[in-house]
């Protein structure tokens, strides 16, 4: 962190971004970190591969977020935060002289490959955690803007306090800011209760072919494009839907399946306990943590259902001795 810090110091221009589909956490940090800058006298731009999902469209700042880099814009360095890798950033780095910029790596995924110039990687309940830490070490105040991006970053990925990867460190942070006035009620309530409907139309069509295996420890589930048609609605509707068949008794891993074009199917498997879902993303070419990691997966999908499974239920069995 220190390095990333005194790096900080020596350049005046900044490209901010993080992966695609961004969640909660992506967007907090990418937010808190562009108010810090901000403060600090800095030019920078925020620019996302995709847009910022609506649910998230109350965080201050977030109108400022681009998808595309502005024309003549050449930044000294690259904070890239919430990536386990650098593809995960998408096309926004294809429009950045890379050969040029100081890159930095700001992430708490286990699965990071330290790409980059320089790296903050520590494993926490969320990248906004780290950058909270970095602000604390630039000696930047936090604000209450800050505050609540950093709030809804921790929120978001610890499924509102209640994941195994929530900790003491995570709480004294909420702590503080909502010492500085940030209301724990609204975020949540923003943050986590302010979806449309169309988001539990298709969470009832999913829900429809939802199975059990592995004697009653893994549930999968599956969304496809033709269930959006007509909703008008964008993929990140259907943020948290892995989260659901957690609830079910005796269930230790969950899987949902999203299908992203024909033959192409986005992966993304929660777990309880030790069930380690990050060696089974991490074995189809993904990343994440031990209880929450995602995946890409292509081909047949019953084929490609049927292999992640197989997977899933070895990672149950190992787990449980």
């Amino acid at each position: 962190m220190k390095k990333i810090s005194e790096e900080i110091l020596k350049h005046r221009k900044f490209l901010i971004t993080t992966h695609v589909e961004p969640d909660g956490d992506a967007v907090g940090s990418t937010l808190a970190m562009w108010h810090a800058l901000k403060a600090m006298g800095k030019e920078v731009v925020a620019c996302l591969a995709d847009p910022v999902p609506p649910i998230y469209r109350f965080l201050p700042g977030s109108r400022e977020i681009l998808n595309e880099v502005p024309l003549g814009f050449n930044p000294d360095c690259v904070i890239v935060l919430d990536c386990s890798e650098l593809r995960r950033a998408g096309r926004i780095l294809d429009e950045i002289d890379m050969e040029t910029v100081v890159l930095m790596n700001i992430d708490h995924h286990n699965s990071n490959d330290r790409f980059g110039d320089f790296s903050f990687v520590e494993e926490s309940a969320a990248t906004g955690e780290l950058v909270y830490e970095l602000m604390g070490d630039l000696k930047i105040p936090l604000t209450h803007d800050m505050g609540m991006c950093i709030y809804t970053a921790i929120l978001t990925d610890t499924g509102g306090f209640r994941y195994r990867n929530t900790t003491r460190r995570s709480l004294q942070i909420a702590a503080e800011i909502v010492g500085l006035g940030v209301n724990p009620g609204e975020i949540a309530e923003r943050a986590c209760e302010s979806y449309p409907l169309e988001r539990f139309q298709i969470l009832g069509k999913a829900l429809r072919n939802l199975r059990v295996s592995c004697n009653g420890k893994v549930a999968d589930f599956f969304v496809t494009q033709k269930m959006f048609n007509g909703n008008g609605v964008s993929p990140s509707i259907v943020e948290g839907f892995v989260n659901y068949p957690r609830e079910i008794n005796g269930v230790l891993v969950s899987v949902f399946f999203r299908e992203k074009a024909k033959g192409q199917y986005r992966v993304s498997l929660r777990s309880k306990g030790d069930a380690d879902v990050s060696e089974v993303a991490q074995f189809f070419g993904g990343g994440g943590h031990r209880n929450a990691a995602g995946c890409l997966v292509e081909g047949d999908f019953e084929t490609a259902r049927r292999h992640v499974l197989e997977r899933v239920c070895e990672a149950v069995r190992g787990c449980e001795g």
